[in-house]
């Protein structure tokens, strides 16, 4: 039980830093961000989801709040805050699950943290 409270504080250490980094980063990367994707609004998805996307464990469906953070803010927008910091705490390929189970797949070859969605097949 501990070790999961831990692990979970850590998660949420690690997405505050990939929006501080992003804030830090400069001023056109932020304002570029925030054309993008509106106010870091990606981090929406991760924070909404995190249960989700834990490396432990089987892939469990999203619940409802969940799928609407990712319809609302799409995954693009989340997978350019991904970091190799928040890679070793998520899973790239339940956050893959996730975006398909929710109606909003990641599109084939988008990169996502060291993840790139494959190509759909016909």
């Amino acid at each position: 039980m501990a070790t999961s409270a831990a692990h979970f504080l850590s998660l949420k250490l690690a997405i505050v830093a990939a929006a501080g980094i992003l804030l830090i980063g400069g001023k056109n990367q932020a304002l570029a961000q925030q054309d993008d994707c509106g106010n870091l609004s990606g981090l929406g998805v991760l924070v909404g989801c995190q249960d989700f996307f834990v490396k432990e464990g089987p892939k469990v469906s999203p619940n409802a709040l969940c799928c609407n953070a990712v319809k609302e803010i799409g995954m693009p927008c989340t997978c350019k805050l991904v970091t190799k910091q928040i890679e070793e705490l998520l899973s790239m390929e339940k956050l893959a699950f996730v975006a398909q189970f929710c109606g909003r797949p990641i599109a084939p070859g988008t990169k996502c943290g060291s993840y790139t969605a494959p190509p759909v097949l016909k």
